[in-house]
């Protein structure tokens, strides 16, 4: 067995835990006590949890009450937007919801979801008065920001607002996102799996729960918290810092100008993107084959969404941006983190040539 470090790109799937996270759940773990109990006991994990809502509040300058823990960012996004639909529809706004084509699988599934009860689905460029809009404010494979995340145009116009910022916690203030609920995840900030949040405001909020089953999370969310989870989610958010982004991107972009000198092409390259994220293709290799190969010299990166990454299927997303199934299957994406190093993007571009030239081969 190779006792070689493994160099790791797949941060957009899930990130190494963070020192504080791991010793704020290592001390949690003494703890006894069920959060919802009125006794002593859970009375201090139920404070435990107050003080994690807190620190995942503060990600967004948001109200403490906003936040509803959940399961992970799919469950987010599905709350998120049932919700809004719900309140569109009290409100008397029209069942048509806006979204993008190159949307995560649990937004799609969501709005997939509304789409079978009837609800008309469009795109954000839709001029016409809509319900709901749900889209990521950056993107998972592409890291490209969608602009009108950040913009207040669309809540103008009376449309309810659920983003998506699973991607964006560590590289952007989603203090500067409009919206009416937005969707955030532990594991990709640093925090367990397992563990995400909703964090809503005061209208979307009393359209939940989806499921009357129990009294947790202010009757929003039902189920026994995870609290071992949620407390190393608040401690791994308070210890994101966006100031150590910058560095992070500059390595990105020397690793997209190695590969663009290997003859890669970049998906996504023509817009606005957070740097970190490069889904690169290089014609005639499967982006499989090169992941494969990739994983067996020692270096971890992906071919798109982690949740469907087992597939064969072409990325959803190359696809939304018109590209051919052919070059679609292409594609490998390398993400970055706050331990990439300069050394790791030079190992990588060093043996990116042979592994490009066998996938060619073997086609």
């Amino acid at each position: 067995m190779s006792t070689q470090r493994r160099i790791y790109l797949d941060y957009n799937a899930t990130s190494p835990l963070a020192p504080a996270a791991r010793t704020a759940m290592t001390e949690a773990m003494s703890g006894l006590g069920n959060p919802s109990s009125i006794h002593e006991e859970g009375r201090r994990m139920r404070s435990r949890i107050a003080v994690a809502r807190a620190q995942v509040a503060s990600l967004a300058d948001r109200p403490i009450d906003q936040v509803i823990f959940t399961s992970g960012g799919t469950e987010a996004n599905q709350l998120g937007v049932l919700a809004l639909a719900r309140l569109a529809e009290t409100r008397g706004r029209p069942r048509v919801i806006a979204t993008t084509p190159i949307e995560h699988p649990s937004l799609r599934g969501a709005v997939d979801a509304l789409r079978v009860q009837g609800w008309e689905v469009t795109t954000l460029d839709d001029p016409r008065p809509l319900g709901v809009a749900a889209f990521a404010a950056v993107n998972h494979e592409l890291g490209t920001i969608e602009r009108r995340a950040f913009d207040a145009a669309l809540r103008e116009r009376g449309v309810l607002v659920h983003v998506d910022a699973v991607q964006a916690t560590t590289k952007l203030a989603l203090s500067t996102i409009h919206a009416d609920a937005i969707a955030v995840s532990a594991h990709k900030l640093g925090g367990p799996q397992g563990i995400g949040a909703l964090l809503v405001d005061e209208g979307g909020d009393r359209a939940l729960p989806l499921v009357e089953a129990g009294h947790q999370e202010r009757g929003r969310r039902p189920g026994t918290e995870n609290t071992l989870g949620i407390v190393g989610f608040g401690a791994a958010a308070a210890a994101v810092d966006l100031a150590r982004w910058p560095a992070v991107a500059e390595l990105g972009a020397l690793l997209e100008r190695g590969l663009t000198e290997l003859g890669a092409r970049i998906h996504g390259a023509e817009r606005g993107r957070t740097g970190g994220t490069i889904n690169a293709a290089f014609e005639g290799a499967l982006g499989e084959s090169i992941v494969i190969a990739l994983d067996l010299a020692g270096i971890s990166a992906s071919t798109g969404a982690a949740c469907t990454s087992g597939s064969i299927e072409p990325s959803p997303v190359l696809l939304g941006l018109g590209l051919p199934s052919v070059r679609a299957r292409e594609a490998v994406r390398f993400s970055l983190g706050r331990d990439t190093t300069r050394e790791e993007i030079e190992a990588v571009l060093g043996a990116l040539p042979r592994i490009v030239e066998r996938a060619r081969q073997h086609r």
